[in-house]
């Protein structure tokens, strides 16, 4: 038996929605807590769902029910846990760092299934900061420092070091890096800074005020690395560029895509002032557009010229699967509800809006023109009762 199953015996159960909770007489299981979440693996074979802990009992979820007195074998998923052991640990070194270099405290701290995340005490972080973090951090790795945990009576420790004050009673664990932290911790750890690997800070953003650093460690490091260099190497082979150029490039290449937006939207509204004056001649009360390749944009905008004309418009694009209605006001036909019930009437698509002006979105191009050619009738035959 490794290091990572263990035998026991069920000492009570119950039930819920979500499937059965056990409860054991010993594990190994961590309860989730703390920003991590909980191990995952299996009870004699069951997958473990969940893990956590109430008034002091380990509660393990599965979904079939296993009697008290049974007894189980329990297997922890070693790579879970020492993923989960990677990102709380750097989640130690980068707190600390931030706090003695910097003057920040962390807020909030959570594990999440791709990545990990902070929330620090300041309005004010940028990427040159993120980039000697990371530096810091890196030596820190480099240097291999034992990472140590222990417990003690709460009397034992020692307040002073202590990286956040705890006012647990009893017995502590203490999880202490070597030179850099001393902390009240539950969690599970590596045995030293070295077995993080790389820690890399992926994302920055203000939140309440603060900023939320998002971070990878270990494993989901390098496979963060893999994920930008496939992306940054075909961009190279798209663009023909290098690291050196690729910047400029991508730059340039917006700037094309922005001008040429322009140009399109010239030519929409031409080709809109030309299909509308065509519209026109047609003396019809209500007067249809069906867009079967062009783009949204150019719908909507020839829809709201035409009834900018006092017709009751409506327009059908094919590849957004989208339906708009609308009129100036003029007209004592409240839109958005006579759009809805011919949809509910007709049981597809969903939408809605206002007296003036509405639309929907529909499951299929066979589902919009049928919607189209019943909504035509109805205000053709004057059935706008709403």
């Amino acid at each position: 038996m490794n290091s990572w199953q263990f035998e026991t015996t069920v000492t009570e159960t119950r039930a819920d929605a979500r499937g059965t909770w056990i409860a054991l007489e010993s594990t190994l299981f961590y309860a989730e807590g703390g920003g991590q979440p909980p191990d995952a693996g299996t009870l004699s074979g069951e997958p473990v769902l969940d893990v956590q802990r109430v008034d002091e009992i380990v509660w393990h979820l599965i979904e079939r029910t296993l009697e008290p007195g049974t007894l189980v074998t329990g297997i922890v998923d070693e790579a879970v846990r020492r993923d989960h052991s990677i990102q709380h640990t750097a989640q130690h070194v980068l707190t600390a760092l931030l706090e003695d270099e910097y003057g920040i405290q962390t807020l909030s701290f959570g594990i999440g299934p791709a990545d990990s995340s902070l929330e620090i005490d300041t309005d004010t972080f940028d990427w040159d900061q993120i980039e000697s973090l990371e530096r810091d951090v890196q030596r820190i790795i480099f240097e291999n420092r034992p990472v140590h945990v222990r417990e003690f009576p709460a009397e034992e420790v020692e307040q002073d070091r202590l990286r956040k004050a705890t006012d647990r009673t009893g017995t502590v664990r203490i999880v202490a890096i070597d030179g850099l932290d001393y902390n009240a911790c539950g969690g599970t750890h590596v045995d030293s800074t070295g077995q993080l690997g790389i820690v890399h800070v992926t994302s920055m953003k203000k939140v309440r005020g603060n900023v939320r650093l998002t971070y990878v460690a270990g494993l989901r490091a390098l496979a963060a690395v893999h994920s930008s260099r496939t992306a940054l190497r075909t961009i190279h082979q798209t663009l023909s560029t290098t690291n050196e150029t690729v910047a400029a490039r991508v730059i340039e290449e917006r700037n094309l895509r922005l001008e040429r937006d322009k140009e399109v939207k010239v030519l929409e509204a031409r080709v809109a002032k030309a299909k509308v004056a065509a519209f026109l001649q047609e003396d019809n009360y209500v007067i249809t557009h069906i867009g079967k390749t062009e783009a949204e944009t150019l719908t909507t905008t020839i829809v709201e010229r035409i009834a900018a004309t006092g017709r009751i418009a409506v327009g059908a694009n094919h590849s957004g699967q989208k339906l708009w209605l609308m009129h100036d006001g003029t007209h004592d036909i409240a839109i958005g509800k006579f759009l809805k019930r011919t949809l509910d009437d007709l049981g597809i698509g969903r939408g809605g809006g206002s007296h003036k002006q509405a639309q929907a979105r529909f499951e299929s191009v066979l589902e919009l023109e049928r919607a189209t050619a019943e909504i035509v009738k109805r205000l053709q035959e004057g059935m706008v009762s709403c």
